[in-house]
């Protein structure tokens, strides 16, 4: 609108278009958005190929980054048969092999499993340290604590696009933590136990340096007493394993009170009264199984890709359910599978010990809310109000919904005018209307695939409670998430898949975590038990 933009001292509208696309690159949040040939080796290959480079010298870059970013296993793929992870980095490779002086990246690491969000964060360290490339780096996060060891300045922007804080990470951190966690960025854990910390024992804390890794942090127990190190562990379970947050949700019958009016709002309608009149068929009767797959397999056609493995699982009514996995384990996949929205190539679903083939696709419909991966596969009108309401007129109810719920549904998107096109909304808030527009026609089972992607801290909090009160009223929610820490937090079971889609680990009981002790939480809880034992 005013201003200007310069890039090595020169003004943008100086460039010409094919000048500037060889100096800067923009990874997109959605790889969708870019993806534009049908193979990884031809995407990799696009830029280079209209920058009219030599043949032979585009292999040989395309071997190259393909090795060095570990997806030299994918050149042949076809990019339909990719994972969310597998394609974010198919696209980041055709940046990176273009050789490009600055790097922009929007949330890289939003749909990467662990190990390949290592090898990406890896891969960038070392290339903004190589001399060899000579590459500034620009990372749009909200999640701080993925990027605090490559990046050595932070910018911070509030709700009006107005500069709040900037600076090194390591004097933000320290001065100025209390600003920065009121900004809704994801501030790192281990930041935040320790601050929490430090309220309560401030002698103790001062004598340490705030700290910014996770081995700084496990070097703190071994310098507090008893006492102090008792308190370390509450404030570790109240912060991340057991959040005290959501303490007030486990008897929903109480007045739940806080910022969020829609929640409120819900929990004082009898929803399956006021909202839905249902004549459903038999199969809606109440069972303690409500979901269930039988040696269930999935191949894609003609690809010889088997996403899920000979699977057997039962989920009960009202689980509260995470869904774990590396990239490529089926996960995605699994919930495509039981919403009805892929048929098993075999094996079996049930839903309250009914076979899927031969429950009515449109009443089934009814009792599965399902929340894509990508918000806009889900916005099929052009104004949030008809958005919100597209599922009710297709299931016949739209009479059953009330006024006011519709307007609390519309207030969960934010402050926006209900005849705004829902392309013109933020990825949080189009996830938002993601699920307003399955709230609102009371589903029985909730699907949900990696929903905390694009969202600031403040947007979370606001999900997972209500999801939680959803869950407290009854309804099975599965959530697929590579983000494991907030698993940890929120879900009570959890299933993970193999790299083959086979079932390596369903934990029933809620131990999980437990079970896997390489988790940062459960490995400082359990060096503060064995310091205990010491003292």
């Amino acid at each position: 609108m005013k201003g200007d933009v310069s890039i090595f001292g020169k003004s943008i509208w100086d460039y010409n278009f094919m000048e500037l696309s060889r100096i800067v690159g923009l990874v997109k949040q959605n790889p969708l958005d870019q993806l534009v040939t049908f193979r990884v080796r031809d995407e990799i290959a696009f830029g280079l190929e209209n920058l009219k480079i030599q043949e032979d010298v585009i292999r040989k870059r395309i071997e190259e980054i393909a090795k060095f970013m570990g997806i030299s296993h994918l050149l042949d793929r076809e990019i339909d048969q990719l994972s969310g992870g597998q394609k974010q980095l198919t696209i980041l490779c055709s940046f990176l092999v273009m050789d490009p002086k600055i790097l922009i990246l929007d949330e890289p690491i939003a749909f990467l499993d662990q190990h390949s969000e290592s090898l990406l964060l890896n891969r960038l360290e070392r290339l903004i340290k190589s001399p060899e490339y000579n590459l500034s780096l620009v990372i749009i996060e909200h999640r701080l604590s993925r990027v605090i060891n490559i990046a050595n300045k932070i910018l911070v922007l509030d709700d009006n696009g107005t500069i709040k804080l900037k600076g090194p990470i390591s004097e933000i951190l320290k001065d100025k933590f209390e600003i920065l966690k009121s900004c809704n960025v994801r501030v790192p854990w281990i930041t935040d136990v320790y601050n929490n910390f430090k309220k309560q024992n401030l002698e103790a804390a001062g004598n340490f340096k705030i700290p910014t890794n996770f081995k700084h942090l496990l070097e703190i127990p071994n310098n507090l007493n008893r006492e102090e190190l008792k308190k370390l562990s509450q404030v570790l379970i109240d912060t991340e394993i057991k959040p005290k947050n959501i303490e007030k949700f486990e008897s929903y019958d109480q007045k739940i009170s806080f910022n969020d009016v829609y929640i409120e709002s819900l929990q004082k309608m009898e929803i399956s009264k006021n909202i839905v009149k249902s004549n459903e068929a038999d199969f809606t009767k109440e069972n303690d199984i409500i979901l269930e797959t039988k040696n269930l397999n999935f191949e894609y056609p003609n690809s010889g890709i088997k996403a899920i493995n000979n699977l057997s699982i039962e989920i009960n009514q009202g689980d509260f359910i995470g869904l774990v996995g590396p990239n490529g384990s089926g996960k995605t996949t699994l919930l495509y599978l039981l919403a009805n929205l892929y048929e098993p190539t075999s094996g079996n679903i049930f839903y309250k010990n009914q076979n899927l083939k031969s429950i009515n696709q449109h009443k089934y419909a009814r009792k599965v809310g399902f929340i894509f991966q990508n918000p806009e596969n889900m916005i099929f009108k052009p104004t949030i109000r008809d958005e919100i309401l597209y599922g009710p007129v297709n299931f016949g109810i739209l009479n059953d919904i009330k006024h006011d719920y519709l307007s609390k549904l519309i207030e969960l998107i934010g402050n926006e005018d209900e005849d705004k096109n829902p392309y013109n909304l933020s990825w949080g808030q189009k996830r938002r209307l993601n699920l307003s527009s399955i709230f609102v026609y009371n589903p029985d089972i909730i699907l949900l695939d990696e929903p905390f992607i694009g969202q600031d801290q403040k947007t979370i909090d606001s999900l997972v409670e209500t999801l939680y009160l959803e869950n407290k009223r009854g309804k099975t929610i599965i959530i697929s998430s590579h983000d494991y820490h907030l698993l940890l937090k929120y879900t009570r079971k959890i299933i993970e898949l193999n790299k083959d889609g086979s079932l390596n680990d369903y934990a029933l009981n809620g131990n999980y975590f437990l079970r896997h002790k390489n988790l940062g939480p459960i490995v400082l809880l359990n060096l503060i038990k064995e310091k205990l034992k010491g003292v």
